[in-house]
């Protein structure tokens, strides 16, 4: 799958040694939080790449936030995000056919950064709304790409076509020696 990052992000494990990798940290953790002023940021660049690679064709593409843990989290982190980047850009929003039950729990702290499922944890999409859709997947961080492929392929079952995916940040992956 083709993706695209905005910045190159350095896990909280290593020592962030200049002010840019400190920013991007703090922008994406204040990101996860849902915090407007970053919600805001990233509306806004988001925007503008869509814009620029797309312009008046972004209403023949659907914009959709790859699952987060959990409904709740997922809501708060994406729903504000992709209502506007669709109102700014004219792409469809893709967010509200995504359904999300049970805990996802996280396990990026081992060395293939797989994340595991636990408690039921089920993705629903509605395959009414996403078949024949080009689609363009969105998320805050890439890190092997595994999370951002397993959505593809739920997608393409129900007949989406994803044409790639838009990140935030890439995360360094540094290996010790």
């Amino acid at each position: 799958m083709k993706t695209a990052t905005f910045y190159s992000y350095l896990p909280k494990r290593y020592t962030a040694n200049d002010a840019h990798t400190e920013r991007v940290r703090r922008f994406i953790y204040s990101f996860k939080r849902g915090d407007r002023h970053a919600v805001d940021f990233a509306i806004n660049i988001v925007s503008e790449c869509l814009n620029k690679w797309y312009g008046a064709s972004n209403q023949d593409y659907v914009l959709v936030c790859i699952p987060a843990a959990t409904s709740a989290k997922y809501n708060r982190r994406f729903k504000r995000f992709a209502e506007e980047v669709s109102k700014r850009t004219g792409i469809q929003n893709g967010t509200a056919h995504v359904n999300i039950f049970g805990i996802r729990e996280a396990k990026h702290n081992n060395a293939a950064h797989i994340v595991s499922e636990s408690y039921g944890y089920h993705v629903s999409t509605d395959p009414d709304f996403f078949a024949g859709k080009n689609v363009i997947l969105f998320d805050d961080l890439i890190t092997t790409g595994a999370t951002a492929e397993e959505f593809a392929e739920e997608l393409a079952a129900v007949d989406a076509n994803v044409i790639g995916g838009l990140f935030l940040a890439r995360t360094k992956l540094i290996r010790n020696l």
